[in-house]
């Protein structure tokens, strides 16, 4: 048995990705579910982490519990949970949220005064409701004294009728307009490693992150130095794996859960 299956088979904590791992769209991927009740029956712990912050942790634990997964509010950690949390150390209360309506909801309820013009900040999600009048806003704020933060910077978003553009299409619109780049605070950066563990009190030695994506989930599990496990349900293909950079390379793949469940029951 390789060295990195026996780290597999000795992970007590797994951080999960949703969008291309566990499921795509409205529809469970092969082997999600008997994957989890695995988990649970072996004693295992499971966090779900996703940088899609189109929906809020509750509404992913509406949708998790919608398809017939347990999720409580505890071991989902989302981008834009990240992004708060950052948010919370920084100077400025006046945000200008690119989002939908639930992600502008969660960050006046932290805290945030959401305003239209002269905010501290320009906070860009993954804004499946995105006009022309607020991509407009957003750039005048961010030409004047506004600072810029995202969720995340994946490009596209996975889905049941193919790829659509995600936050960092938007990010490079914005960089092109303004010329400002984002703080992002999402995967691939450690802190969403440690915001994930915080809420299960894992431990990065004894903990796993599986994904579908090379640039974020395999990067972020190569810089946190845990076990980074790729599926291949999602985004990437099987020839990517092999031009990716070392700092993306993952340490095992499997098409799937279902491939990872075998491997970890041997």
């Amino acid at each position: 048995m390789s060295n990195q299956l026996t780290r597999l088979r000795n992970t007590s904590t797994f951080i999960l990705d949703l969008d291309g791992t566990v499921y795509l769209s409205n529809t469970l991927l092969p082997g999600a579910r008997e994957f989890l009740e695995y988990l649970k029956s072996s004693g295992r712990r499971y966090v779900f982490i996703t940088n899609n912050s189109s929906r809020t942790a509750e509404e992913y634990v509406e949708k998790l519990t919608r398809l017939g997964i347990s999720a409580t509010l505890d071991n989902v950690y989302t981008s834009l949970d990240a992004t708060l949390a950052w948010l919370a150390k920084q100077e400025g209360r006046k945000v200008f949220a690119v989002g939908t309506p639930s992600f502008v909801a969660k960050v006046a309820a932290s805290g945030y005064e959401i305003v239209d013009h002269d905010p501290d900040w320009v906070l860009l999600g993954f804004d499946t409701t995105i006009t022309y009048e607020k991509i407009r806003l957003a750039a005048k704020a961010l030409m004047g004294r506004a600072r810029f933060v995202a969720t995340h910077p994946d490009i596209t978003c996975p889905t049941a009728d193919g790829s659509v553009p995600d936050t960092g299409s938007f990010i490079k619109l914005f960089e092109a307009a303004t010329g400002k780049s984002p703080i992002i605070c999402g995967k691939p950066f450690p802190a969403m490693v440690e915001g994930a563990l915080g809420r299960l009190g894992g431990l990065p030695e004894t903990a796993a992150i599986i994904g579908d994506r090379l640039y974020t989930d395999m990067a972020m599990g190569r810089a946190s130095g845990i076990l980074a496990v790729l599926v291949l349900s999602g985004e990437t293909k099987r020839p990517d794996v092999a031009t990716a950079p070392p700092e993306h390379k993952p340490d095992l793949v499997f098409d799937n859960l279902a491939g990872v469940l075998a491997a970890l029951k041997g």
